[in-house]
């Protein structure tokens, strides 16, 4: 059909508007969205054919694979019988319990790819051992938020890092080899300083007892299912790792780990497919649609164009800028919309013959250090603040955006210097 108006303009259009829509929170993300998808395809930008190119399906079956298998141990109360060993083992230490407990979250986000299940969870159990204890549970909540937004060491520890790995084509074990160092640099500067800024709080509780008066065993709902779900949860992790090595990808082996749970559980696990996040999936399907009317019309190879004039070699300048960038941007809007157009951006940058690879982790970097920077960074740090907040505790946005802020130029800082010295 013929275009009264310049088809780059409608894509660019559609997409700034939809981008505001879900900053400003006017619309549901999923309603934006597809809506943005139906005006692309009755302005025939793109056919109904051409839509699902750009599509990663291997996204999709991870999400869907790895949220049932995480649905199933929330449900069994996998996280509560673990929160409960950790309090135990620390007897009941603040600063002890702190730490325990960090290095669960970061265990559990490192392989589950439903980070929002893992940590509303992990949340709510310490804000309900805080309660038994008689102390405040805001510096453990703030302190593990910050540190587990941050902790990207693997593709499955958050979206963007999961999209950018797919896209780009990289393997579990590339993955890591390149993002452990920048990611838990990061992190021990973050650590260090908030543990620093908070000493005197965590030195003040005086919990009420030195081993808590709940048993592990009584929130465990079905002992069988509950090893069930641990195995096949466990054997997912092994075959995100080797599985590449042998025709497998990730989503593969989510799914193949979900179908074995859901056949194996019966009648108690089967219902937990209802649970899958197919709000959150079909969002990011349409977005992809969204980024790719910009691809067709040649605005993503224009706006790699411009990048190449000062990233283009890959070099110190280029990390810099697409790290700085990248983490100041999702410090104040949804990361996801801004990975998926900075994903495709790359691959142009490469069609180009631009030296992309060391801009693919500056991108990653960026995008996991930007949720610390305000309440609305992540949808993760949303549904925290509003769960802490209904429990009594009050988290002021103004107080975590001054502290979230220092922390994102902190570690961007520490990271850039890093990824300069892995990749100039």
């Amino acid at each position: 059909m013929p275009f009264i108006i310049n088809p780059r303009w409608i894509a660019i259009v559609v997409f700034l508007v939809v981008y505001l829509l879900i900053i400003l929170g006017l619309r549901e993300l999923t309603v934006a969205s597809l809506t943005g998808v139906a005006i692309l395809l009755l302005t025939g930008i793109l056919t109904p054919q051409e839509m699902w190119h750009y599509v990663e399906w291997d996204v999709f079956a991870l999400l869907m694979g790895t949220m049932v298998v995480v649905e199933a141990l929330h449900d069994l109360g996998f996280f509560r019988w673990i929160a409960l060993h950790v309090a135990n083992i620390a007897r009941c230490d603040p600063l002890r319990m702190f730490f325990l407990f960090l290095v669960v979250s970061l265990l559990l986000d490192a392989f589950t790819g439903d980070a929002i299940v893992v940590f509303l969870t992990m949340v709510s159990t310490i804000m309900e051992i805080a309660d038994l204890l008689d102390i405040d549970p805001r510096p453990f909540v703030l302190g593990i938020l910050f540190t587990v937004n941050i902790h990207i060491s693997t593709p499955m520890s958050d979206l963007p890092p999961l999209l950018i790995t797919v896209a780009g084509g990289f393997t579990f074990a590339e993955y890591v080899a390149n993002m452990w160092l920048p990611c838990y640099a990061s992190i021990g500067v973050l650590l260090a300083t908030f543990i620093y800024m908070n000493r005197a709080v965590f030195m003040g509780m005086r919990p009420k007892y030195v081993r808590m008066p709940v048993r592990p065993d009584e929130v465990v709902k079905d002992k069988r299912l509950l090893w069930l779900s641990t195995a096949a949860f466990s054997t997912m992790i092994i075959g995100f790792v080797i599985g590449p090595y042998f025709g497998f990808t990730y989503g593969s082996v989510a799914l193949v780990a979900a179908a074995v749970l859901l056949i194996l559980g019966g009648g108690r696990i089967g219902p937990l497919i209802r649970e899958v996040d197919w709000e959150s999936i079909v969002s990011i399907m349409c977005l992809s649609m969204l980024v790719g009317g910009l691809v067709k019309t040649g605005v993503i190879d224009d706006l790699a164009s411009a990048l190449m004039i000062i990233a283009g070699d890959g070099g110190p300048l280029g990390i810099t800028v697409v790290l700085w960038l990248s983490s100041l941007i999702s410090a104040v809007i949804a990361n996801i919309p801004y990975t998926i157009a900075m994903i495709s951006v790359l691959k142009a940058m490469e069609a180009q013959g631009a030296r992309a690879y060391p801009l693919w982790w500056a991108l990653a970097m960026g995008t996991g250090l930007g949720g610390n920077g305000t309440v609305v960074a992540t949808y993760t740090n949303i549904v925290v603040v509003r769960e802490v907040a209904r429990r009594g505790y009050k988290i002021d946005p103004r107080s975590f955006a001054r502290t979230g802020m220092f922390f994102v130029i902190l570690t961007t800082a520490v990271t850039n210097l890093v990824l300069i010295a892995l990749f100039a």
